[in-house]
């Protein structure tokens, strides 16, 4: 009886091993791409933050808020599809 414990506790390492890296990769994915928007998001802010404080132009700095509120929605809408594995 111990044999069998032994065996079934080994073939569910094996497939957690084997489920636990597509996991890995798609959490890696969604962290990376989560870290590039915000810095995306941030350079609009900041470049936003400058029009109205520095520049003295509130009309480009609230376009470039909008853009920067607008840019991601519009990106998962009209970018390119994944498709599922």
């Amino acid at each position: 009886m111990r044999d069998e414990t032994l065996i079934d506790e080994q073939e569910a390492e094996e497939m957690h091993e084997a489920m636990d890296y597509a996991q890995h990769e798609q959490t890696w994915e969604g962290i990376t791409n989560l870290v590039k928007w915000a810095i995306i998001e941030l350079a609009f802010l900041l470049l936003a933050l400058f029009c109205f404080i520095q520049a003295g132009q509130p009309l480009l700095g609230g376009l470039l808020i909008l853009i920067g509120l607008l840019l991601i929605p519009g990106t998962r809408l009209f970018g390119p599809k994944h498709l599922p594995e």
